[in-house]
């Protein structure tokens, strides 16, 4: 398992970049919390929990080079919103960004106090989302059988995590006491975060996998028989409405048409108490260029290019939602309340 997100003795933020697999694993190491923001604007590090823990680390970086001068309060609180609005959609990333604030809220305001506590806090938000990932993959592997033929979607193993994974961790989990265990990868464009890194994962855990382009799915539904599709989430709505990459929402159709259960599997964390329903959720358009050019390769002359990185899948497609807590299914609203309120 890769080491996605960490920190070291002197205080530097060191981060596998995404971009760079699967021929290169290459890191990224710094002491300045803007670079974190650009390795999660650019996708070095991606996916909701593990931008959520970068965000964390970056917070520590933001306050920890400041000098104790009468308005660091106002200058950690400006830093503070400009790492939160550096991707809009996984809610994850504000979700930890709001634990710095309540810390700035606290009675003790000397830099020094707040320093070990922004660092306290990173790294409990990292074991944390290390932990929630473990239990999200042992409630999901009871649901894989053997010989079951699984499709998934975009990238969600310990690269989007720093645990084990989500809808990839209950997938690995199920390979070590299932036997013949098939997984199905879309390549996921614009980026590719399916056959970059969700085959290269499935190498290193010698899980039997195929690449699938994007395009292929209802095909492959229909004539390899999949048994199950599981993917991820960037953030869920209270009546269960789910963002997640783009692709997501016409793989829950096919999977309808052709009675295929479809789950989610997601922390808690990214259930967003701001949003009742799909309606509510900011969609992230991002840079023409991810679709028009192919590892820097420009592959058209389009003018026009629309990009959204993420769509959403309306609950009712959506067999069950599995959690650190569990696995809920239909009505979505009073159970992702009582999630929630626990």
């Amino acid at each position: 398992m890769s080491n996605t997100i960490s920190i070291n003795k002197k205080n530097k933020i060191k981060i596998l970049d995404q971009r760079q697999l699967p021929f290169k694993e290459k890191y990224i190491i710094t002491d300045n919390y803007k670079v974190v923001i650009a390795a999660i604007k650019n996708l070095s590090v991606r996916g909701a929990p593990a931008i959520g823990v970068a965000g964390a680390f970056a917070s520590f970086l933001a306050l920890n080079e400041l000098k104790d001068k009468q308005n660091f309060i106002l200058e950690i609180r400006r830093r503070l919103k400009q790492i939160e609005r550096s991707r809009p959609t996984a809610v994850n990333l504000s979700w930890a960004i709001k634990r710095f604030y309540y810390i700035l809220s606290g009675q003790n305001k000397t830099l020094d106090y707040l320093k070990k506590k922004f660092l306290q806090e990173a790294l409990t938000i990292e074991k944390e989302e290390k932990n929630v990932s473990n239990k999200i993959s042992k409630f999901g592997k009871n649901l894989i059988k053997n010989n079951y033929k699984i499709l998934t979607h975009c990238n969600t193993g310990t690269l989007a995590t720093t645990g084990p994974g989500t809808a990839f961790g209950i997938i690995s989990y199920a390979n070590k006491i299932r036997k013949n265990i098939k997984l199905f990868a879309t390549e996921t464009r614009p980026l590719n975060q399916g056959s970059r890194l969700t085959i290269w994962e499935a190498e290193r855990e010698g899980i039997d996998n195929y690449l699938i382009t994007d395009s292929m799915a209802g095909y492959v539904m229909s004539n390899k028989k999949i048994d199950l599709i599981i993917v991820g989430a960037d953030r869920i709505a209270l009546n269960g409405d789910t963002a997640n990459k783009i692709g997501t929402y016409q793989l829950a159709i096919m999977a309808k048409h052709h009675k295929i259960p479809f789950y989610i599997a997601a922390p808690i964390s990214t259930f967003d108490k701001q949003s009742s329903s799909g309606m509510d959720i900011k969609i992230e358009l991002r840079n023409p260029d991810e679709v028009k050019k192919i590892n820097k390769i420009k592959v058209t002359n389009a003018k026009k290019v629309f990009n959204p990185a993420f769509d959403i899948t309306p609950g009712k497609f959506i067999t069950g939602i599995i959690t650190e807590k569990g696995i809920i299914t239909n009505p979505y609203k009073t159970k992702i309340k009582e999630l929630l309120s626990v």
